[in-house]
């Protein structure tokens, strides 16, 4: 299933009724050049503390509460770009799924391919929002996409969990600050995520399909992805599902979540 549009193809759409163009890069990157009329909103900087029920149904309401002050509810087609097709932009289109939202697309490409194609950018200064922590106890008033989330306790008893995070962070030699420990779930695969992109765009259905054959991934498994904080999951997701790989899902919690607890497996080298 398709999920990208090219900068021409969307040229061509501009004024259609209900198109949205949803910036999700920093908001001074959005305020010097964007797509014409292009809204903003951060997807990237809210982190869920624990992807246990209650950490899910509070993503849930966090995101709803700012695809609200966006109107994105009553949008018919949201398309998602960032510079060029990243870790954001998917992850703003994952969003837009969990809440059980249709439409989504993201800008293949991002707004390098806009600007190589010589169309028209100004200055974003439209609506913006964040998708920041919920109060305590706050419940989404709409259903979400339970299935698209795999919490910590799910992800340690699947069978096909796949790791996309740079080698080094694979095999433990590097591990970010904020980590508790390095290493990586014991028995999970490896694709590196940027190895599913080029030139800044997405890599052909059949190009994924060979990588994701050669990491041992199957089309009749679920698969759960993760990173460090649950971002650059997304990205490779949709490249999974863009491939034939329908029932794909993110660890959210990813490596952050998963070496904190200390009575969780880790595993190191090669």
């Amino acid at each position: 299933m398709a999920v990208t549009i090219d900068a021409r193809a969307l040229q061509a759409r501009l004024g259609e009724p209900g198109l949205v163009l949803v910036d999700v890069r920093g908001i001074d990157a959005w305020r010097e050049a964007s797509l014409p009329g292009a809204i903003h909103l951060n997807v990237y900087d809210y982190f869920i503390p624990q992807s246990d029920e209650a950490g899910i149904t509070s993503l849930a309401a966090a995101t709803e509460a700012a695809f609200e002050g966006l109107n994105l509810f009553e949008a018919k087609t949201v398309v998602f770009f960032e510079e060029d097709t990243g870790m954001i932009s998917p992850r703003g289109l994952w969003f837009h799924e969990f809440l059980g939202l249709e439409g989504g697309l993201i800008l293949d490409g991002g707004i390098k391919a806009w600007r190589a194609a010589d169309l028209p950018v100004e200055p974003g200064n439209g609506p913006s929002a964040i998708i920041a922590p919920a109060e305590a106890g706050l419940q989404p008033r709409r259903p979400f996409r339970r299935e698209l989330i795999a919490s910590i306790d799910e992800t340690a008893e699947a069978a096909t969990v796949l790791d996309v995070r740079r080698r080094s962070e694979f095999t433990g030699d590097f591990v970010h600050p904020c980590c508790a420990r390095a290493g990586r779930i014991p028995g999970c695969r490896h694709i590196f995520w940027e190895d599913l992109i080029e030139g800044g765009a997405y890599r052909s259905p059949a190009e994924v399909a060979v990588l994701a054959e050669k990491a041992g991934l199957r089309r009749n498994q679920t698969i759960i992805t993760y990173c460090h904080r649950g971002a650059r999951a997304a990205t490779v997701l949709y490249a999974l599902r863009q491939s034939g790989y329908e029932d794909v899902r993110i660890f959210v919690g990813s490596w952050h979540e998963w070496a904190g607890r200390e009575e969780l497996p880790a595993a190191t080298g090669k």
